[in-house]
């Protein structure tokens, strides 16, 4: 991996040596929350926070580990503030008011920070874990078994269980499996049965489901109350090559969770590119990868998905011109 510049060595240490607290991202996933639970093995003391709950995957790490993470951050933190897996701060907000913010994330784009915001950003990396891996021994600290398996646990869920791993995730999972981070422990953390609401929310979303194909891509998007990325990845696994699952609420948030086959991805499509330009045109965020992106926004649902499947045609088309 090409050498990401990151912040000023003593810089960080300085930053990392006040009381912290660990912040991650709206409905954290296994990455953010097992990066947060690592660090916080890591810098005893230190205090986990949710500003939008957990996913489902979080929650089940949070409690097989028995760590405690609060519901909501202070509104105010008198040391620094620790944001995980996290490209934009609208991704996590509330942001507590502070003095020192370091950033740790992997996602295609960094978002603007406060001014003076510490931002480790290595967007080749396939997880944030992979990051923070590296950066512990970097601080002088041993990678103990409590730290390795969140970590492990973490590099599992965001490489689609090593399908789209690099040899880099390859090394940083040998390097946590010899600290102790057994691998089948790692998988089992990640187990959970599905809750009965969440089934019910995939099944509706399934008699929801509109696919059309488009040269030789198949594309698929449907309409769900949550769950979005669960959806969109099980559309995926159902065939699609690329799925887009949106939801609205009340308040007129619309939230487009994307998802790619690995043939889509190494044929050049990019969610996070297309899915940003959505925002940036809808006063909207976004932020992920290749093969997985979010969108949130004020608007119209069904609207902003026919946008989104819009853009998504143009790059299919593109695609197949450039064959």
């Amino acid at each position: 991996m090409v050498p990401v510049p990151g912040p000023d060595p003593a810089a960080l240490e300085a930053a990392l040596a006040r009381e912290l607290l660990l912040l991650v991202h709206h409905h954290g996933d296994a990455d953010s929350v097992g990066c947060a639970i690592a660090l916080a093995a890591a810098f005893p003391g230190a205090r986990i926070s949710a500003t939008d709950g957990l996913s489902a995957a979080g929650k089940v790490m949070a409690e097989r580990l028995e760590v405690e993470i609060e519901a909501r951050p202070p509104a105010s933190w008198d040391g620094t503030v620790v944001v995980v897996d996290t490209s934009n701060p609208e991704h996590c907000a509330p942001l507590p008011e502070c003095n020192s913010v370091v950033v740790i994330d992997h996602h295609q784009t960094a978002g603007e920070w406060p001014a003076g915001t510490l931002l480790i950003h290595e967007p080749e990396a396939k997880s944030t874990a992979e990051i923070v891996t590296r950066l512990i021994p970097e601080l002088g600290i041993e990678l103990t078994p409590q730290m390795a398996l969140p970590l492990l646990a973490g590099v599992y869920a965001d490489t689609g269980h090593f399908r789209h791993a690099s040899s880099d995730s390859f090394a940083v999972a040998h390097t946590l499996a010899a600290a102790g981070g057994e691998p089948r422990q790692a998988m089992v953390l990640l187990d959970r049965v599905r809750p009965q609401q969440q089934r019910t929310m995939f099944l509706k979303a399934a008699q929801r489901l509109k696919f059309s194909q488009e040269g030789k891509w198949l594309m698929a998007t449907t309409r769900t109350g949550s769950f979005e990325s669960g959806t969109a990845r099980l559309m995926v696994a159902l065939g699609a090559d690329v799925a887009l699952a949106a939801s609205g609420n009340k308040k007129g948030q619309v939230r487009i969770s994307s998802r790619a086959s690995s043939a889509a991805i190494e044929a050049g499509l990019n969610l996070a590119q297309l899915l940003e330009a959505l925002a940036d045109e809808q006063d909207g965020s976004a932020g992920g990868h290749p093969g997985a992106a979010g969108f949130q926004a004020q608007g119209d649902p069904d609207a902003l998905l026919a946008m989104a499947q819009q853009g998504c045609v143009a790059q299919l088309k593109s695609l197949a011109e450039g064959a």
